[in-house]
């Protein structure tokens, strides 16, 4: 028995009522006082679970349709034309099955290679771009089939509209934390480290002996937004330690924190594990959205976290840094990866 069949949540609709929706419209509409109200809300939220869903979050079913559309047209491609525009040293391209493990993960010791096959954008950096002619880490050039001209139209849209919708949750997010409500923004400006993951879940052979379509883990973002279709495989850890699958909820973006923001909050706010295991006999697809700080940002506890009983657990780091050692612990490709996961996909 696989491990969220192991620890599954005894009680379903208690489980469900833990995740808060909340509502962004009258905030982003600019009502007066909203930006309180749902700083609370996502103050409570990010306290105790880590996840919640944004509703009303201004992002237009027709730019997340026909990004679910673009992935599965990129994703029906010959595998030998994916592999031409296959992940690179920026972590921006196609990752195939069998090529990445959990390795940075604390909260579950990952011996197999994780069962999806991805596809990574970020920004759509021109070669006159001067981090490109530089050749900075993180600030490379998206990767396109030659196959497929229109599913970057698509996908951009989608990426872009993500990025201003996640731009605008910063202040609540500071809010929340009793920050000035333009804390974060200096720290996502010319470009942050954002990255679109279209994901593929094919049917598992398997669900036994430690095999995932992504092993249990904590995102390395500020935060994450994902869109999901109605087939199941998600699997989030509660703070009881029992596992559950979030429902679908029409209209809405699953919002978790990544292990940035636990670390800017000196651990007030969770970066929660989750998983996925395909067991539905269908294909499965989502799409995750990244949302970071600048690679050259300097992460360190903000002063509202931490006090002479509650000192800082983390010490000062670029964020460049952080997310390079990430990549590397869980991507084969990556330079200086080991992992016994990466021997035995290389067997």
């Amino acid at each position: 028995m696989h491990l969220f069949k192991q620890h599954e949540v005894k009680d379903y609709e208690a489980a469900v009522g833990q995740i808060p929706v909340i509502d962004y419209g009258p905030y982003f509409a600019g009502a007066p006082r909203a930006i309180e109200h749902v700083a609370a809300e996502v103050a409570h939220a990010c306290e105790r679970v880590g996840f919640f869903y944004a509703l009303n979050h201004g992002v237009p079913e027709e730019v997340i349709d026909r990004a679910f559309a673009a992935s599965r047209r990129f994703h029906s491609l010959p595998l030998e034309q994916k592999l031409a525009v296959k992940l690179n040293e920026n972590n921006i391209g196609y990752l195939p099955i069998n090529a990445s493990v959990q390795g940075a993960s604390t909260v579950h010791k990952a011996t197999k290679p994780n069962q999806n096959e991805s596809f990574f954008v970020s920004h759509d950096r021109g070669p006159e771009h001067p981090d490109v002619v530089a050749g900075k880490p993180l600030r490379g050039r998206n990767q396109w089939p030659s196959a497929l001209h229109d599913v970057r139209i698509d996908m951009m849209a989608y990426f872009e509209a993500l990025d201003g919708m996640c731009e605008r949750m910063l202040p609540p997010f500071a809010a929340a934390l009793g920050l000035p409500e333009d804390f974060f923004g200096p720290f996502f400006a010319d470009e942050p480290h954002a990255v679109v993951r279209f994901l593929h879940y094919p049917p598992q052979e398997s669900t036994e002996d430690n095999t995932f379509g992504q092993a249990p883990h904590t995102d390395n973002s500020f935060m994450t937004a994902l869109a999901r279709t109605e087939v199941p495989g998600l699997a989030v850890r509660l703070p009881s330690g029992e596992w559950f699958s979030p429902p679908l909820i029409p209209g809405t973006f699953l919002i978790n924190l990544g292990n940035i923001m636990r670390r800017w909050s000196n651990d007030r706010f969770l970066s929660t594990p989750h998983g996925v295991l395909n067991a539905s006999g269908s294909d499965r697809y989502s799409i995750a959205y990244f949302y970071s700080p600048n690679p050259s940002a300097v992460i360190e506890c903000v002063p509202t976290c931490v006090t002479v009983d509650n000192p800082s657990r983390y010490s000062p780091a670029v964020y460049r840094d952080l997310v390079l050692e990430f990549y590397r612990a869980n991507y084969f490709h990556q330079r200086g990866h080991r992992s016994a996961a990466a021997s035995q996909a290389a067997a």
